[in-house]
């Protein structure tokens, strides 16, 4: 079901360290079952969609809830999450022992109405409920009608590079997109979806027991570009200080941690040059 060639992963493994701003690779016709999927794919009326309700995520809606997913969708979650595919994209990536999350935690099915965004950000990594660190994001888009115009392309940037190096892949019917999550791989859709258009997704995240070589964010997701009126400045200016103090809280952990210390130290500023 799942179209990637498991016997010759070369080209991916290549695609993914030359991949800019930050290491990623897209999947093409990703499974053979997309038509079917996306037929299944619950509307809008569907009454399990959570909304997420805020200025970050506008009109976009989740469900993690894996019971209550039509079959077809289900049977690729567990797809996704078998011991093979696991194997892939460890090949591809070279992150071992990677670990997909049965709860689902953020991922799942992911629906964005008119309007709709979802701000650049970068995304927790220290998953508490399990004890896990979040090391990749996969997503599958079934968008059969998309066309230019129609806005949720995916946007990439880096934290330490020009926004004029940023990446944007249009969320084209049965593509998938694997990349890496960390502290420095801004990603979201500023464009907002056209009227009468609907942005469709499979969302599922990759965990390890062990911690990134270097400091890969903290429990929360962080917003990188706000929108705010006048009188909420001070709010938004006391939400960045917080922040950045509980970065530094953060930062502090990793070094004392005995099995990273001082190397995560050199590490990152290795990787700052």
């Amino acid at each position: 079901m799942i179209q990637i060639v498991s016997n010759d992963l070369s080209g991916y493994r290549n695609a993914w360290l030359a991949a800019k701003p930050f290491p990623h690779i897209v999947l093409n016709n990703f499974v053979d079952n997309a038509t079917s999927l996306n037929e299944e794919f619950p509307d809008t009326a569907w009454p399990s969609w959570v909304p997420l309700g805020d200025a970050y995520q506008k009109n976009k809606y989740f469900c993690s809830d894996i019971d209550k997913f039509p079959s077809s969708i289900r049977n690729l979650i567990f797809d996704l999450s078998s011991p093979n595919f696991l194997k892939t994209i460890e090949q591809i990536t070279a992150i071992e022992g990677l670990i997909p999350d049965p709860y689902l935690e953020g991922g799942g099915l992911h629906v964005s109405l008119a309007g709709g965004i979802l701000a650049p950000h970068t995304d927790f990594h220290i998953y508490q409920k399990l004890g896990l660190y979040r090391r990749l994001n996969f997503l599958l888009y079934l968008n059969e009608s998309w066309r230019e115009g129609d806005g949720g392309e995916l946007e990439f940037t880096h934290s330490k590079v020009q926004s004029t190096d940023r990446c944007l892949i249009e969320p084209l019917f049965n593509r998938a997109v694997l990349f890496l999550t960390d502290d420095r791989s801004i990603h979201g859709f500023s464009s907002p979806i056209r009227s009468g258009t609907v942005r469709k997704s499979i969302a599922v995240y990759y965990y390890t027991s062990y911690e990134a070589n270097m400091f890969s964010g903290d429990q929360t997701t962080h917003w990188r570009v706000h929108s705010v009126s006048t009188t909420k400045l001070p709010r938004l200016f006391l939400y960045k200080l917080l922040l950045k103090v509980s970065r530094i809280f953060s930062l502090i952990a990793h070094v004392i941690n005995p099995n990273q210390g001082i190397k995560l130290v050199k590490t990152r500023l290795r990787h700052r040059k």
